[in-house]
């Protein structure tokens, strides 16, 4: 089965890069569900199930399976590189009822009634708008379990994915970021192909396509809405370059901390992943103005680079600082 999204005049041109905290979110909702995944979401399953046991998360879980149809309008397409869970919370929450009771009614049609609990179904096939806003409230409570403590370092590598892709997209054209994509996504004839999807041809029509970076989705790969009738762009949603990464702990030579000093060593080391002055301050246990002198003396050696992202500027490690910290054995 192959579903092929089919680009004309003016596609290319309105491809997009998004990120989503929100599609973030719910994906890792799905690795609860399916913690075998792989094996580098393993620490994080650790940390965050003793807090997901202390919420009330039992409507979303029932309304997001783990394959199969999910309710389209708890998955919004994000609006742009800079979106925030504010955003993304208030697409759901101002989604037409009419909209909600259908796509929930679906929902309730594809699952085991007898593997639904009595309480969720009610709400499910009751009052749209009262299971909408009940959606809405444990998405937040989902984000603040699962996501936001690691949204900076999160963050930082959807953006490194962002870079790198946008870069191939200049150089090479579509033909570029769709090269290495996905295993299931194949560019050609100005059409890309998505297997595994139900058989069938969006014509863009102008809309582009929204390309959406994601941690917590490896290896799936994603797409909605796929209504040739609609307004919205597509949205793809696809695994980030370096998922494993962002589980990586710092590396922190004892021979790296005596030449920079430990400190200053111990910034560049947090560096492996794109971020921000504050975010590694909180990380390093240090001033953010510290950070700031030490990242100054880290620049000017060639160590890390600065990138800016909206008001925030990124800094991460150049290959230099990489060889340094990952020297070659001999």
């Amino acid at each position: 089965m192959t579903l092929v999204l089919r680009f004309g005049r003016g596609d290319a041109a309105r491809c997009r890069f998004a990120i989503s905290p929100l599609q973030e979110t719910m994906a890792a909702l799905l690795v609860l569900k399916k913690p075998g995944r792989h094996g580098w979401y393993l620490p994080w399953l650790h940390d965050v199930r003793p807090v997901i046991a202390r919420l009330d998360l039992g409507l979303l879980d029932a309304a997001a399976p783990s394959n199969g149809y999910g309710p389209d309008f708890l998955w919004p397409s994000p609006t742009g590189p800079l979106t925030t869970i504010e955003d993304d919370l208030a697409q759901v929450r101002a989604t037409d009822p009419a909209v909600v009771a259908a796509e929930l009614a679906e929902h309730v049609r594809r699952i085991d009634r007898h593997a639904l609990r009595d309480d969720l179904h009610r709400v499910l096939t009751g009052d749209p708008v009262i299971a909408r806003n009940t959606l809405v409230t444990q998405q937040r409570l989902a984000w603040q379990a699962l996501v936001e403590p690691l949204w900076d370092r999160i963050r930082g590598l959807l953006d490194a994915d962002i870079t790198a892709r946008a870069r191939q997209l200049a150089d090479s054209g579509l033909a570029g970021p769709f090269a290495d994509l996905h295993r299931r996504a194949t560019w050609k004839n100005e059409e890309l192909h998505l297997t595994g999807f139900r058989h069938g041809t969006v014509d863009l029509r102008g809309r582009g396509l929204i390309l959406v970076p994601t941690a917590f989705g490896w290896p799936n790969l994603g797409i909605g809405p796929t209504d040739d009738t609609s307004v919205t762009p597509p949205a793809l949603v696809y695994p980030m370059l370096g998922a494993a990464r962002l589980w990586e702990p710092a590396t922190r030579s004892p021979a790296i901390a005596r030449l920079l000093g430990s400190g200053r060593a111990s910034v560049l080391a947090e560096t492996l992943v794109p971020s921000t002055t504050v975010s590694l301050a909180h990380r390093v246990g240090l001033a953010p103005a510290t950070v700031s002198e030490h990242l100054t003396v880290l620049r000017e050696a060639g160590l890390v680079t600065a990138a800016r992202r909206g008001r925030e500027v990124l800094y991460r490690q150049t290959p230099l600082a990489a060889a340094l910290l990952h020297p070659d054995p001999l």
